[in-house]
C-alpha cells in the first residue's frame, strides 16, 4: 500500500506538469487548478493500482476489446482537447513528445479511475413492479425549473428559421427546407393558443415526460436511486435544456426522440430484444422510430441504419424487425411522397447537402491551391473566384451559399455531376487543404476544445427582431429575467467548455458505454448507435457550428451514465 502511494505521488506530479503544459504555460493563476488536478490524478493512480486485479480478471474477449479501447480512446480524446498551443511553438520535439505522452497517460488513468469507481458500485436488482407514477415524479424537477425560462424570455426564443416555420404554419404554404412534421406540430399547438409560448409549454411537458419515462425505466432495470435522482435534478438545472425547451426549433423534438429511442434500445439490450415481442412495445418502438425519422431530414438515415444494426444483432426476432423496418420505410415514403404532393410541399434546397464540398473548394481558392483552367472556369460560373476567397469562413458556409452572388443554377438541376467531378478532382490535387477544410468545418462534431478562430452558436433568448408577425419579447418579471439571464451568461463563459461543446458529451457517452460493456457484454455497445449515427450524418453535411445540431448528445449522455450502473441479467439466448 505504501509502495502504491509513493508511486502515485510521483506519477501524479509528472502527469500534472505534462497535462497543464499541454493546455497552457504554467503561471500563478492556475495554481488552484494544478492542485486539484494533482489530487485527482493521485487518487486515480492509487485507486487503479488497488483495483488492478479486478480490471485484469476480465474474460479474454473483454480484455482484447478493453486494450483496443484504452489505446484509442485516450488518444482521440487528447487530439480532441488539443488547442492552438502557441506556448509550445518554440519547444523542442522531445519536450512536446513528453508533454503529449504525459497527457495521454493522464487521460488513460482518469478513464480507468472512473471505470473503477462505477464498477465498484453494486447495482440494484431489476424491479419491474415500480409504479408508473414515478415517470411524473422524475419529470417534476424539469416541470418546475423550465417555466422560469419561459417567464424570463416570454413568449420564447425564435430565430429566422423559427419564423420561417411559423409562417408556414399560419399560411399553409409548406416548404420542406425545415421538416414539415415540426410545422404540423406548430399548427396543432397554436390551434389552442396562437403564441410561441404555447410551443414552449408543449415542449417543456414533452421533454420532461420523456426524461421521466427514461429515468423510470432505468431505475426499474437496476440503476441506483441516488443516481437516478441526481440525473433528474441535473437534467432540470442544465441551462442547455432550460433554454432549448422554450426555443422553436425542430432540433429540440428530434433530439428528444433520439433520447427516447436510445432508452428503448436499452430495453432491447437488457432483454436480448425480447421486449419487442409484445404488441404495445412494438407499437411504442415504431412510434419512437418515426419521431426520429420525421423531425429532421437526416433522421431517416439515422433511424434506418439503427434498425438494420438492431435487426442484425437480434435476428432471432427477424419477423418483428422486418415489420418495423417495412412500416418505417413505407410510412416515410407515403408521407414524403403522396402526402407532400397533395399539400404542395416545396422540396428542400439540395444545396444544403454540399456544405463540406463548398468549404473545401473555398479553402483551395482562398489559399491559392492547385486548380486547372477548366476547373477554375466552372467554379467561376458558380461565383467569382475573388468572392469565394472573400466570403470564405472556415467554420460556416452561410456567407457563401447565401451571398446573393452564388449561382445555384450552375449546379442544380442539370450540372450536379459536373460539380461533383470538379470537386473530386480538386480534392485529389489539394489533399492537405481539403482535409484542413473538412476538419475545421466539422470541428463542432469531434473537437472538445473550441478553436481560437472558431465559434460555437449556443442559444438565443429573443424572438427574431423585425419579423412581419409582430412577435416580440415581453418582460413579465424583471428579477426572473435577470436571474435566468445571468445563469445563461455563466454557461456561455465559465461553463462553455463543458456544457456547450457536443464532443464532450460524445466522449463521455463512449466512456460510459465502455463501462457498461465491462459490467455486462458486447451488446452494451448498441447503446449509442443512434447518437453516433446522428453525429456521423451531421459530420458529412454540417453547415455551421450550431450546438442544436448535436443537442441529442447532451441528452443521451445522462442515459449512458445510468446505463453504466446497470447489470442486466442474461437470458438463455444471450452469450458473451
Amino acid at each position: 500500500m505504501l509502495k502504491n502511494g509513493i508511486f502515485s505521488v510521483i506519477a501524479a506530479l509528472i502527469s500534472t506538469m505534462c497535462t497543464i503544459l499541454f493546455f497552457s504555460p504554467i503561471h500563478r493563476d492556475i495554481f488552484a487548478e494544478g492542485v486539484f488536478l494533482f489530487f485527482l490524478l493521485f487518487a486515480a493512480y492509487y485507486i487503479v493500482l488497488q483495483n488492478k486485479a479486478r480490471l485484469l480478471s476480465l474474460s479474454r474477449s473483454k480484455q482484447w476489446i478493453s486494450y483496443l479501447f484504452m489505446l484509442l480512446f485516450p488518444l482521440l480524446a487528447v487530439i480532441s482537447m488539443k488547442g492552438e498551443q502557441t506556448h509550445l511553438q518554440h519547444s523542442s520535439l522531445f519536450i512536446k513528445s513528453l508533454i503529449y505522452i504525459g497527457t495521454y497517460v493522464s487521460t488513460s488513468i482518469i478513464v480507468l479511475f472512473i471505470a473503477s469507481l462505477i464498477l465498484s458500485i453494486k447495482p440494484n436488482r431489476p424491479n419491474p413492479d415500480k409504479k408508473r407514477v414515478l415517470i411524473f415524479v422524475y419529470a417534476l424537477p424539469s416541470l418546475i425549473v423550465w417555466p422560469f425560462y419561459l417567464i424570463a424570455f416570454f413568449p420564447g426564443a425564435m430565430t429566422a428559421d423559427s419564423i420561417f416555420q411559423w409562417e408556414q404554419a399560419h399560411t399553409g404554404k409548406f416548404n420542406d427546407w425545415h421538416p414539415v412534421m415540426y410545422t404540423f406540430f406548430i399548427m396543432m399547438v397554436t390551434a389552442l393558443w396562437d403564441s410561441p409560448a404555447a410551443i414552449g409549454i408543449a415542449q417543456i411537458i414533452i421533454i420532461s415526460v420523456v426524461i421521466g419515462y427514461c429515468l423510470f425505466e432505468l431505475e426499474k432495470a437496476g440503476a441506483p436511486k441516488w443516481a437516478v435522482w441526481t440525473v433528474s435534478i441535473l437534467f432540470a438545472v442544465n441551462p442547455v435544456n432550460g433554454i432549448y425547451s422554450i426555443t422553436v426549433w425542430k432540433d429540440i423534438l428530434y433530439s428528444t426522440f433520439i433520447l427516447l429511442f436510445t432508452t428503448l434500445i436499452c430495453k432491447l439490450i437488457m432483454t436480448n430484444g425480447n421486449w419487442l415481442n409484445s404488441f404495445p412495445s412494438f407499437l411504442f418502438f415504431t412510434m419512437a422510430a418515426l419521431g426520429v425519422v420525421f423531425f429532421r431530414h437526416n433522421g431517416f438515415v439515422v433511424c434506418l441504419a439503427s434498425l438494420i444494426i438492431l435487426f442484425a444483432v437480434f435476428r432471432h426476432l427477424w419477423k418483428r424487425w422486418l415489420l418495423v423496418i417495412s412500416l418505417v420505410v413505407v410510412i416515410h415514403y407515403a408521407v414524403t411522397g403522396p402526402l407532400f404532393t397533395y399539400l404542395n410541399v416545396t422540396p428542400s434546397d439540395p444545396n444544403e447537402a454540399l456544405s463540406i464540398p463548398t468549404q473545401q473548394i473555398a479553402r483551395v481558392i482562398a489559399y491559392n491551391g492547385e486548380m486547372t483552367e477548366q476547373q477554375a472556369e466552372y467554379i467561376n460560373k458558380i461565383m467569382s473566384l475573388d468572392l469565394w476567397k472573400k466570403f470564405y469562413n472556415p467554420y460556416v458556409t452561410d456567407p457563401i451559399k447565401f451571398s446573393g452572388y452564388y449561382n445555384k443554377r450552375a449546379i442544380f438541376p442539370n450540372h450536379l455531376s459536373t460539380y461533383l467531378r470538379t470537386w473530386w478532382e480538386i480534392c485529389l490535387q489539394n489533399p492537405r487543404l481539403v482535409i484542413e477544410a473538412m476538419m475545421k468545418q466539422t470541428s463542432l462534431v469531434w473537437q472538445m476544445n473550441e478553436p481560437n478562430d472558431g465559434y460555437t452558436s449556443m442559444f438565443v433568448t429573443n424572438v427574431f427582431y423585425g419579423n412581419k408577425f409582430g412577435l416580440k419579447n415581453e418582460v413579465i418579471s424583471q428579477p426572473i429575467t435577470n436571474m435566468v439571464g445571468t445563469y445563461l451568461k455563466w454557461s456561455e463563459t465559465t461553463g462553455k467548455p463543458f456544457l456547450w461543446r457536443p464532443a464532450v458529451y460524445m466522449f463521455s457517452i463512449l466512456l460510459f458505454t465502455f463501462i457498461a460493456f465491462l459490467r455486462n457484454d458486447r451488446k452494451a455497445w448498441l447503446l449509442p448507435i443512434a447518437v453516433l449515427l446522428n453525429a456521423g450524418t451531421v459530420f458529412i453535411a454540417l453547415p455551421a457550428q450550431d450546438f442544436r445540431y448535436l443537442y441529442s448528445n447532451s441528452l443521451v449522455f445522462f442515459i449512458a451514465f445510468l446505463f453504466a450502473f446497470i447489470s442486466y441479467r442474461k437470458t438463455p439466448n444471450q452469450t458473451e
